[in-house]
């Protein structure tokens, strides 16, 4: 384990136990775009008293997720808390490059004017008007400049015709006829250019008159740096691999959303299906990247009956241990429209004909699919705490309350217009809540309530997993401001960042004092024995029962098992089929049939002391998860349909 390779190292920094004393956790973090940045302090405090083994989020969270594995995978090849301390570095230097982050590409550049407009902070007096009006000059200039220049050339001649009335109605109309210049052109971005960028303002690369980095390149270069993945001229080179974390029993995971296909990923892929152009690639990653992906994954040989719009350029794309850690990051963060999604290509099984023809998939954010994916490295019994950060909405009605001191929170005074008043910005509960116990937020307006519907549509089931006894006391939830605070606010103060990481420092804080490991094992038990019991209860049921087949027979499971022969599949032999497969549901069975007789008794577990939660074991489809072969370095599963 990580605390035998690191005991002897010397750095391990200010209040940071031994690494040899160190305890082990897995984290998962929520999806916020820019309300990411309360993470470094989370993850630099949690790391003083764990050793990080899976990490994961979407979004924001994912990106974090990367940080927070490079700085382990650090520690564990002997860099002491070097790395955590360059995470913490990491998010203070957002304070003052966040917004240069996002650089849109240059045909969109009015779109993301417009953008910065509707979400800037308000003026105090004047709302958001004077910022959209510095907007829609920037943005439209060479409009307004030939706008003005037509404008004066119809007032003057309207005049020199003698005709006021004439100078007005010509100077009406060149103003009707720049209004639907700015509508056309802005259409004209919208519907025909945008797309044409995958629906993304920001590749994630830095444009030409930029002299700064852009989020991916900061990305790519942070994981390595904070990794220690760097050449001896301190440059990185090679990307940080799922390989590599892997060999010191670190994994990292996020979600994806391949709209294409209507489906999530779970990150790292690890079948081999996907394709990538070398030519898209090199708009959406630093060149290093990029070269390493083509080397690793090789050239897609060109076939006859290619079409003539398939690039040319395709490789495969490499996966499992040759993975690189940065496309987790990027694949779950294509925030729709902000951020440009991700094309990858691949075979569409289901069209007709021999030979199937390769599709170009769009993949994009991973909140579209799960924001908080505190569903990931799950068991039954956990043997170490798999901590949540989640984020929500400070709300001045149920969040704050009079100072004891009298001496409130200057900002939370000026936002909800009460004096003496502080807030409880985070929040860790000491138990499960129930699923109607969820706040009431109102809405207003149709923007409103399709705000809503999107959210809950996307967030439901991460919302109510997280609530369940057994989760909610690892869960801790940190609350922003909306439109102050996060979310896509990209001109923060750096006070306001200051503040998130001091934030998101406390909730490292406190999962890392309060959180009860002996507490919960317990709650889980309690959980999850009782559903299980109900569980197995149903399985004896059905497995007992015959049931008439297409011919009228009578047919158990037992018989199904051991001598029904498909009429099309492999069949697995006979003997294997007696044994150890039908002798283990009988096994199954026999468990299923006490709880059953239990229940008829009056005496199941579930009818006493269990809680009462929403919750069941069920067979859930899986956002492709992880093949144990592949680990062991074996060829990863054929993603063609089953027979």
């Amino acid at each position: 384990m990580g605390g035998s390779l690191m005991a002897s190292d010397a750095g391990m920094g200010t209040g940071g136990a031994d690494a040899a004393d160190l305890l082990e956790c897995d984290l998962i973090m929520k999806g916020g775009i820019t309300s990411g940045v309360v993470y470094p302090g989370a993850i630099a405090r949690i790391a003083q008293k764990y050793r990080l083994r899976d990490i994961g989020g979407s979004s924001a969270g994912a990106i974090a997720a990367t940080l927070a594995a490079a700085a382990e995978y650090r520690r564990q090849k002997g860099g002491g808390r070097s790395g955590f301390e360059a995470i913490e570095t990491a998010g203070r230097e957002l304070g003052k490059d966040l917004k240069s982050l996002f650089q849109p590409s240059p045909a969109l550049r009015p779109v993301f004017a417009l953008l910065e407009a509707a979400i800037a902070t308000p003026h105090p007096r004047f709302g958001k008007i004077p910022a959209t009006l510095k907007a829609l000059g920037s943005a439209f200039l060479p409009t307004w400049i030939g706008a003005a220049i037509l404008l004066v050339a119809a007032i003057w001649h309207g005049l020199a015709a003698g005709s006021c009335w004439l100078a007005f109605v010509e100077a009406l109309l060149v103003l009707f006829l720049t209004l639907v210049a700015l509508l056309g052109q802005l259409a004209w971005l919208v519907f025909r250019i945008l797309p044409q960028n995958d629906f993304g303002l920001c590749s994630g690369m830095r444009t030409e008159r930029s002299g700064r980095p852009a989020f991916c390149e900061w990305i790519a270069d942070q994981i390595d740096v904070i990794a220690g993945n760097v050449g001896p001229d301190g440059r990185p080179g090679a990307p940080l691999t799922i390989g590599q974390l892997a060999d010191v029993e670190i994994g990292v995971a996020a979600m994806t959303t391949d709209l294409s296909s209507g489906r999530p990923y779970q990150l790292p892929l690890w079948t081999k299906t996907h394709y990538f152009s070398r030519g898209e690639f090199e708009q959406l990653f630093p060149k290093r990247i990029v070269e390493y992906l083509c080397e690793r994954g090789g050239k897609r040989p060109a076939l006859p009956d290619d079409p003539r719009d398939l690039p040319t350029d395709l490789c495969s794309l490499p996966i499992g241990r040759d993975f690189p850690v940065l496309l987790i990051a990027r694949l779950s963060l294509s925030f729709p429209v902000l951020i440009r999604a991700v094309p990858l290509w691949r075979v569409d099984y289901t069209l007709p004909g021999e030979r199937k023809p390769m599709r170009r998939c769009l993949f994009s954010d991973g909140g579209i699919s799960s924001n908080f994916p505190i569903h990931f490295f799950d068991a039954l019994l956990p043997s170490r705490p798999t901590f949540g950060i989640s984020l929500d909405s400070f709300d001045c009605e149920r969040h704050a309350h009079r100072a004891e001191s009298g001496i409130g929170d200057p900002d939370l005074e000026e936002i909800c217009g009460r004096s003496g008043i502080v807030g409880d910005r985070v929040d860790l509960p000491g138990a499960g809540r129930q699923s109607d116990t969820l706040p009431v937020r109102e809405f207003g307006g149709l923007f409103g309530f399709l705000y809503r519907i999107v959210n809950v549509a996307k967030d439901w089931q991460d919302t109510l997993q997280s609530r369940l006894p057994g989760y909610a006391e690892r869960v801790a939830t940190i609350r922003l401001v909306d439109g102050v605070e996060g979310g896509m606010k990209l001109d923060m103060e750096e006070a306001t960042i200051d503040r998130l990481i001091r934030f998101g420092a406390e909730a490292g804080t406190l999962l890392s004092t309060q959180f009860d490991m002996t507490h919960h094992r317990y709650q889980r038990a309690r959980i999850n024995l009782p559903t299980l019991e109900g569980a197995l209860d149903g399985f004896s049921t059905a497995y007992r029962k015959a049931l008439p087949d297409a011919h009228g027979e009578e047919r158990s499971y037992q018989w199904i098992l051991t001598e029904y022969k498909p009429a099309s599949g492999a069949v697995p032999p006979a003997g294997w089929r007696t044994d150890p497969f039908a002798r283990f549901a009988d096994d199954v069975d026999a468990v299923g049939y006490r709880a059953h007789m239990l229940r008829e008794q009056g005496e199941a577990i579930r009818d006493d002391y269990a809680p009462v939660i929403d919750a069941a074991l069920r067979l859930v489809a899986s956002a492709d998860r992880v093949p144990k072969p592949v680990l062991l370095g074996k060829a990863p599963p054929d993603p063609r349909p089953i027979a």
